[in-house]
């Protein structure tokens, strides 16, 4: 899914700047975690969560600790979830393409084929 999210950004544009499985760090050096799509000079991080990350209570509180810290350090973070990919694409993608400065507009029209096949 973290693929898919990838994807979105890229059929619309707005994946150059981002990179895949980022370790983050605090302004102190201290880490934060690892994120699935990193922009470092914006700081802004999108994160796909899956059901583990509702259902497993543990993981859960890992995860809100660890966006809480990236938060504290500056990042904006974008959550995405299933529902987010393939019902409410342009809300986040949208949320995305303002933070970069950027518009919507799809340049990748061919990756379109995989979110409607699914």
């Amino acid at each position: 899914m973290e693929t898919l999210t990838r994807l979105e950004l890229a059929r619309w544009g707005l994946d150059s700047t981002f990179e895949l499985q980022v370790d983050v760090r605090d302004d102190a050096g201290e880490w934060i975690g690892r994120f699935d799509l990193v922009d470092g000079r914006r700081k802004i991080i999108i994160e796909y969560d899956g059901e583990q990350h509702r259902t497993n209570r543990a993981q859960y509180l890992k995860d809100l600790k660890r966006l809480e810290r990236a938060r504290a350090a500056g990042y904006r973070v974008i959550r995405v979830h299933k529902e987010d990919l393939f019902d409410r694409t342009h809300t986040w993608v949208r949320d995305v393409a303002e933070l970069l400065g950027s518009t919507m507009c799809p340049v990748r029209p061919e990756l379109m084929r995989l979110f409607e096949e699914n």
